[in-house]
Order: C-alpha cells, then sequence, then structure tokens
C-alpha cells in the first residue's frame, strides 16, 4: 500500500483500534530502555506519537515507492523519501529503528536490513512489525497486513540473523478480527487479553526486537603499525546466528 491508502485507513476507527492495541505491546517493550535518536522506517506515523515518551529525537524514513505522508500533523516535518536498501544517513546514526509496512513490501528484505544495520549504533536495536503469516490479517487484503509477503515468527527471526542480527524477543498481537462495527472493535482489549493467552499463533502480526552485535580487531597500517581505532565486523556462527568475540592478534 502506498502512504496515502495507508494513513486514510489508520484514521478509520478499525485503524485506529489496530494501531493502539500495537502501540500498547510495543510501548512494554520500549519503557524500560528508552533511545536518544530513533529512525521510524517505512510507515510508522500511527504509532509515534504514542511511542515518543520512549524514543528520544525522531526522524523518520518511507521508501520511494510507497510516497511520503508528512509527520508530525504540526510543526516541521521529520519524513524522508529514501531508498530503503541507500538510507542518508551516517554509520551509527540512532539508537534505536521502529521497522513497521516495510520488509514484507521490499524487493530485497536483507539489503534493507543491511542498511538498518548500518546506521544502528552497536547494540542499538530494532524493533520489526510483519503480518503474521498464520493469522487472519493476512487473509484481509482489505486491510494493510494483507498485503505483501507475511511472515511466520522462525522466518522472521532467520531473515533478521541471516542479515547480522540476534533476535531477542518477539510476539504477537492484534487479536481481534479485521471487521469494522462496533461490536467488535468495543471488545479490542477482551480480544487482545484473551488471545494473548488462548491462541496467540493466530494474531494478527509479529512484532520483533532484535539487536545489531559486532566485535572488533585491531587494524594494521602499511607501515605494520596498531591503528588504535577499531573497525568494527559482524561474526555469523553456527546457525546463522550472530556473537560477540574478540580476537587477540592478526
Amino acid at each position: 500500500m502506498d502512504a496515502i491508502r495507508l494513513q486514510s485507513w489508520y484514521n478509520t476507527p478499525l485503524g485506529e483500534s489496530s494501531a493502539r492495541l500495537i502501540a500498547d505491546s510495543m510501548g512494554r517493550w520500549l519503557g524500560g530502555r528508552p533511545a536518544e535518536r530513533t529512525l521510524g522506517f517505512g510507515f510508522p506515523h500511527p504509532y509515534l506519537k504514542a511511542l515518543t515518551p520512549h524514543l528520544g529525537a525522531i526522524l523518520g524514513a518511507s521508501p520511494a515507492e510507497m510516497g511520503v505522508a508528512r509527520w508530525p500533523k504540526d510543526g516541521g516535518n521529520r519524513i524522508a523519501q529514501v531508498r530503503p536498501d541507500a538510507l542518508p544517513f551516517p554509520d551509527e546514526s540512532f539508537d534505536r529503528i521502529i521497522m513497521t509496512h516495510l520488509l514484507e513490501g521490499v524487493q530485497s528484505p536483507r539489503a534493507t536490513l543491511r542498511e538498518t544495520w548500518r546506521v544502528l549504533v552497536p547494540g542499538g536495536r530494532v524493533l520489526v512489525l510483519v503480518p503474521n503469516r498464520g493469522g487472519l490479517w493476512a487473509r484481509r487484503d482489505m486491510t494493510p497486513f494483507g498485503w505483501g509477503r507475511p511472515f511466520s515468527p522462525s522466518q522472521l527471526r532467520v531473515t533478521l540473523e541471516e542479515s547480522l542480527f540476534l533476535s531477542r524477543q518477539s510476539c504477537y498481537a492484534l487479536f481481534m478480527p479485521p471487521f469494522q462495527g462496533k461490536s467488535w472493535l468495543g471488545g479490542a482489549q477482551a480480544w487482545e487479553k484473551a488471545g494473548a493467552r488462548w491462541f496467540a499463533p493466530l494474531g494478527g502480526v509479529i512484532l520483533c526486537e532484535a539487536e545489531k552485535v559486532v566485535y572488533a580487531v585491531p587494524v594494521i597500517d602499511a607501515g605494520n603499525r596498531l591503528v588504535k581505532r577499531p573497525r568494527r565486523i559482524p561474526v555469523p556462527i553456527g546457525n546463522n546466528r550472530v556473537c560477540e568475540r574478540k580476537e587477540t592478534g592478526l
């Protein structure tokens, strides 16, 4: 979906309820780890206002294919149009990245995640929101979660780890059925509590938080002298996981 259609859907009662439920789940993870610099990547608009207390200074980036919708409505715009595989930010620019309505629609998820890895600080975290392949919402193309490639939890974890992220925690969210109507929307909180307890795999979306993990090695210049500034390099190990390792010599 393009940015205008996404914005229109989130302005409906169903979209507003969905954003509120998902933001509540995100906030429970982010509350204990406030960030100084945050990038909202994809279409993060419905969640940024609710999460602002946890995010510090916020910038946004939307892929050119999606287009750009202004954020915030009041004040200077903070959302830029970008190529998802070539972000216009220096290395290690952000402490946290919130990725929504992006990974399921880009041509190369791995290239997008590698750019995400590049602009995160070591130990920085990315919070990814994707449609759940096994949920009801992925079967309803009248909502944003019925478009693109849905993921299973294992598929999302492997995709992140192949891009040199270490998955830290994941959960399902958005358990209410994807239907308009006061009777459905009025019980949204009840659906959320019951779903998390009794039928979690049917949640409409998957939330996964992953960490950028690196290690440092010394660099020897042409004169065989040790350069003090380390060069950070990720280390893939068994099962595509990533760990932190120290090397004593070259």
